[in-house]
């Protein structure tokens, strides 16, 4: 990511090249330290070091609309790129078998610039092939998305709206890649700035989850996020916020027996952030926030019919406070550190239960080795707690809790303007409640990636 000033003095985000990333659940406006997965989320740039073993939204906001990776820049910008992994536990389940993933795809960016708008259309085609697997099935991955970036006197935004279908190799996956999704989202930012001190923030976001396989209905549900702020600061001080956002969010999969008949299950999540976020000259970068989650079921009845089966499936919620920090060290021209550690509730297109309340801490280290090859290492910790849980085809006993240990080492290499390359190796490890889910896995990949045209 391009971190450029406006004429307004107001931060624009560019992307270079093409480049397909998965799907965070809230954004609050361009300004804003907030992008969260239904409440609260993480400050200052996302990490430039990522390993792609699996199709996770980043840890850290980006800036852009749900899908999008934001305007490019004008021109055209063409891409093809190549990921091989082998995983001795291909599936990520018990005595699963070892195997390889194949993913080859091709990326497509346009960028159009329009006075001081800039308007955007963008695209995927690709597909999975898995090797040594009955369990996971071959399928297409495609997205398409097209969007303003605009600037309106001292105001600027986004508007736009994505499509997106594959297989679901998201981390907390139980059949890990093995059920097909599509996700649909529109959305619509502005940061407004009053003074040199404060600006107004907000947004509006759509998302609709579906599963391609009928008897992974209890999966899908769609929601409608709001979200409004307020930013003030300086640069001597630090930019403060206050932020707040509501998300209603629908399951039509999951029916609840009620006095007034069968109703659709859903989840009423509302929070308030207060942030911060300062550079302290050229090394450090700090943003953190605390936030309130209110996060409840749309009924009480604890009665719901998932695949036609009626279950009794307990109807806790969650209230308590979250949190998000990112810290990043630049030790010297070569090396930098960044630090990450968040708590936050959601729902989880994933997972049989209504919602997830996470508790994240990732660290990463990347040293540059001269104009061309850089090393990488890190380590990521995830905690789950699940909340209204339900038995399906796909989680056939309860799922209460989780811990997932990953660690990974990389080595990046750019040959030439057109060409990259990236060797890893991964471990990651699960400890679930119940012991049934737990599984251990270590990979190695290789990613190759070359790029035609480019924005401007």
């Amino acid at each position: 990511m391009i971190m450029q000033r406006t004429a307004w003095g107001l931060v624009e985000m560019r992307a270079r090249g093409a480049r397909h990333w998965r799907y965070p659940l809230v954004v609050i406006g361009l300004l804003s330290p907030v992008a969260q997965a239904g409440a609260q989320g993480i400050s200052a740039q996302p990490p430039s070091v990522t390993v792609r073993d699996n199709d996770d939204a980043p840890l850290r906001a980006t800036g852009n609309l749900p899908g999008l990776g934001g305007y490019p820049g004008r021109g055209l910008s063409l891409g093809a790129t190549f990921a091989g992994r082998y995983e001795s536990n291909l599936g990520r389940q018990g005595g699963d078998a070892a195997g390889f993933r194949l993913r080859p795809q091709a990326d497509m960016r346009y960028g159009l610039a329009l006075g001081r708008q800039g308007l955007y259309v963008e695209g995927t085609i690709g597909r999975d092939i898995i090797l040594g697997s009955d369990v996971i099935p071959d399928r297409n991955r495609y997205s398409a998305g097209a969007g303003l970036a605009y600037q309106l006197s001292r105001c600027t935004g986004q508007l736009g709206a994505s499509w997106q279908k594959s297989l679901a190799f998201e981390t907390d996956a139980l059949a890990f890649g093995g059920f097909e999704q599509e996700r649909r989202n529109f959305g619509l930012s502005a940061s407004c700035r009053l003074s040199a001190a404060i600006s107004l923030e907000g947004s509006v976001i759509r998302q609709l989850v579906e599963t391609s396989q009928r008897q992974f209905d209890p999966f899908g549900f769609n929601s409608w996020t709001y979200t409004a702020g307020l930013g003030f600061g300086s640069a001597a001080l630090g930019r403060f916020s206050l932020s707040g956002a509501l998300t209603n969010s629908e399951m039509p999969g999951r029916l609840v027996v009620t006095p007034d008949g069968l109703l659709e299950d859903g989840l009423r999540q509302k929070s308030l952030r207060l942030g911060y976020q300062r550079k302290f000259g050229s090394r450090i970068s700090l943003g953190l926030g605390v936030s309130y989650i209110d996060s409840q079921p749309k009924f009480d009845e604890s009665i719901l019919i998932i695949g036609g089966v009626p279950q009794l499936v307990p109807r806790e919620g969650f209230s308590g406070l979250g949190y998000d920090v990112a810290l990043d060290f630049v030790l010297s021209p070569r090396l930098s550190i960044d630090l990450t550690a968040a708590r936050s509730s959601f729902v989880n297109p994933v997972v049989g239960a209504q919602l997830t309340v996470a508790n994240n801490y990732a660290a990463a280290v990347n040293y540059r080795l001269n104009e061309r090859y850089s090393v990488a290492a890190g380590a990521s910790f995830r905690r789950n707690d699940f909340r209204g849980g339900f038995v399906s085809e796909l989680e056939p006993f309860l799922r209460d809790s989780d811990q997932f240990d990953r660690f990974f080492g990389q080595f990046t290499a750019k040959m030439g303007r057109r060409l990259r390359i990236a060797l890893d190796v991964t471990h990651n490890r699960r400890r679930s409640d119940p012991q049934v889910f737990n599984f251990s896995s270590t990979g190695a990949g290789i990613n190759l990636g070359l790029d035609f045209g480019g924005s401007r």
